[in-house]
């Protein structure tokens, strides 16, 4: 094993021990105990993309038409989410967050920021600068990795 994939092998299992950490703590408040895992996920897909129809939903959740249907019919229940009618296309159907489902994703996200600061708030000053200048380096590579690879 060379250099570069023993650091590699270094970061992808600090990262799992730190979240492993993380957790095993009580999230309670990072999520509603009685939403899935894939209708969190719809939920943040809306959030970052605004409304979507569900057939692009499916395809970017790596998931079949009909499975989010159900998820959206569900979502529309606990009012999260709603269908409306595309400006641009009369015949297509879009789904958005409601009010309440936007209010519920920046909880869960405003959530994630705190821990985020307050773990973060316990490390020294020269080892934050470290992490900062890593995840600015990780990033960039990540958006050169997608630009390489559209629709990857």
């Amino acid at each position: 094993m060379d250099q570069r994939d023993e650091l590699i092998e270094r970061v992808l299992t600090a990262h799992e021990q730190s979240a492993r950490v993380l957790l095993s703590e009580d999230l309670s408040d990072l999520f509603d105990a009685t939403l899935t895992m894939q209708q969190i996920k719809l939920m943040v897909v809306l959030r970052r993309d605004g409304p979507t129809s569900g057939h692009e939903l499916a395809d970017r959740l790596a998931v079949s038409t009909p499975t989010v249907s159900g998820i959206v019919d569900r979502l529309a229940e606990r009012g999260m989410l709603e269908r409306r009618t595309d400006d641009r296309d009369r015949r297509v159907r879009l789904v958005a967050l409601t009010t309440t489902g936007e209010q519920l994703v920046a909880s869960v996200h405003e959530a994630g920021w705190r821990i985020g600061r307050e773990v973060m708030d316990r490390m020294e000053l020269a080892d934050l600068r470290a992490l900062a200048q890593g995840l600015a380096a990780l990033a960039h590579a990540a958006q050169c990795r997608a630009q390489d690879s559209p629709g990857r």
